[in-house]
């Protein structure tokens, strides 16, 4: 992979990881209803779960 394209990716990652989606708004709820200190294994989840997700992506498994 090209330093270009993983800036690229690198970038798309972050950008995506900030903007309100529904993983936000899960942990925005469960934030509220339950917590920050009981909220905190959603957010390792769903990071870990992304990581995963961009890294089967980039060996090609989505082709």
């Amino acid at each position: 992979m090209s330093l270009d394209a993983f800036l690229a990716l690198l970038v798309y990652a972050f950008v995506t990881s900030i903007t309100p989606g529904p993983n936000n708004l899960m942990l925005l709820a469960s934030g509220v209803n339950f917590g920050i200190v009981r909220t905190i294994p959603h957010m390792l989840g769903i990071g870990i779960g992304f990581l995963v997700l961009l890294i089967a992506v980039g060996l090609g498994l989505g082709a």
